[in-house]
């Protein structure tokens, strides 16, 4: 059986849907290399003659489905409300993964279809597998490996069509077989083009996030009426695009900011300065062992008689993350730290998840360019969420008085934006601010 049909068709056949001949799969995406070699002008038909190169692709094993029930079970609820979200992330996953000749597109409501130019069913398959694993980490906080499957369109004698799956602990077995057979059989030839192959690899990019980019923005204690905390943030402007940083860029972003500020809090206190200062903690930086160990080592750096005036800021917290895993997390941070904060989103109704797992406030920012009155209905949902979960609630992006007196109205209890004052290379002393200050306008931080 040549490939002759659309993808469609196969899918057609594997549903007992009627095919569509003739009209062209939609809601396709690109992976971007590939779009950025074959241009705008060539069509996903195109593309898939170019993958497929007149094989039989369903006997190479080269047509995958990669699902996301296992994540809308998990999210239940919420998942109408982040389904794009979801939809973004997977996306941008594949597209990591696959090469510029493969070509991915949604399949169905719910899942992708790939569809890979050179690799053969096994090694098509732990890709899958990858990119599964990869998505559940990033959307839940975590990845239940023995549950991960890998489907694979395969063909029986009569012809029919059906989807085979595989459990990744089983191809993950299947390929440490033939990686040690394949070792035992290599030949030492190989050894010098190996080596000539290393050492014509660039080396990676250099980091360019310095202490330099860091700044710190005041926030404003709405009870008692005081500016006490900084948050420490990198210049807006320097920062990369929401998303596109790596783990590895945020774990470095993380360190150079608790090293750079546990500093600063250690001289200011020694000046007997009295605030607190915030620390960002990604979750995709920690959530590698090697990394939140690393981070973990720094954190035992910091002068004790300083920790009571840290806080830590724990963000990007996948929607699904376990109650157990922010436990774990933060019974490792509470000896170093006064405080453990979580930033969520403005959506989220219920905060029930971070009760009585050692985070005490939570705090979200408003977007550059929301719709006030929008953004009034989402403080107020959120501050009544904070308060049904126990918690405190902060909101950054404060920038206009009839904000703040939301704010306040809707029961806030910490608030940051260009109404409090603006992001400052040093942090400054305690500094009470009244309410009427703050509301008018008299002088503020910064």
């Amino acid at each position: 059986m040549v490939f002759a049909r659309s993808a469609r068709t196969i899918l057609g056949r594997l549903y007992g849907e009627p095919a569509k001949t003739g009209s062209s799969p939609q809601s396709v995406v690109p992976a971007p290399r590939a779009a950025a070699i074959d241009g705008e002008k060539n069509s996903l038909k195109t593309r898939l003659a170019a993958a497929v190169g007149g094989r039989d692709i369903i006997a190479a094993g080269s047509f995958h489905l990669v699902g996301l029930a296992a994540i809308k079970e998990r999210l239940g609820a919420d998942w109408e409300r982040v389904r794009e979200k979801v939809h973004e992330q997977t996306r941008r996953v594949i597209e990591r993964h696959i090469s510029p000749r493969d070509v991915y597109f949604a399949g169905g409501v719910d899942d992708y279809v790939l569809v890979f130019a050179e690799l053969g069913k096994n090694a098509a398959q732990l890709v899958c597998a990858k990119i599964t694993q990869e998505v559940q980490q990033a959307l839940l906080g975590d990845s239940d490996t023995c549950e991960i499957g890998v489907r694979t369109v395969v063909s029986e004698t009569d012809g029919s069509l059906r989807l085979e799956k595989t459990k990744l602990t089983d191809l993950v077995a299947s390929a440490a077989i033939e990686a040690s057979t394949a070792t035992a059989t290599r030949t030492d030839a190989e050894a010098p083009e190996t080596a000539a192959r290393a050492a014509a690899m660039p080396p990676p990019a250099a980091r360019t996030f310095s202490e330099a980019e860091i700044v710190y923005r005041p926030v404003w204690d709405v009870r008692r009426e005081v500016l006490s905390t900084y948050l420490s943030r990198r210049i807006a402007s320097l920062a990369p695009p929401p998303g596109t940083a790596t783990p590895e860029e945020l774990a470095h972003i993380d360190l150079v900011a608790l090293r750079a500020g546990t500093e600063t809090l250690a001289d200011l206190h020694q000046n007997k300065f009295r605030l607190r200062l915030s620390f960002p903690v990604h979750f995709e930086a920690v959530a590698s062992v090697p990394r939140f160990r690393t981070y973990v080592e720094l954190c035992r750096t910091i002068p004790e008689h300083v920790r009571k005036l840290v806080a830590f800021e724990l963000i990007d917290l996948p929607i699904g993350v376990l109650h157990g895993r922010l436990a774990e997390l933060t019974a490792a941070f509470r000896s170093y730290c006064g405080i453990i904060v979580a930033t969520v989103d403005w959506w989220r109704a219920d905060l029930s998840q971070f009760t009585n797992t050692g985070i005490r406030l939570v705090n979200a920012a408003i977007a550059p360019g929301s719709n006030e009155s929008r953004t009034l209905a989402d403080m107020d949902r959120f501050a009544r969420a904070a308060a049904r979960a126990g918690l405190q609630s902060g909101v950054e992006g404060v920038g206009t008085s009839s904000l703040a007196l939301a704010a306040k109205g809707a029961g806030i209890d910490f608030i940051s934006g260009d109404r409090v004052g603006p992001c400052v290379e040093v942090p400054n002393h305690m500094l009470r601010i009244t309410w009427s200050e703050l509301y008018f306008g008299k002088p503020r931080a910064g």
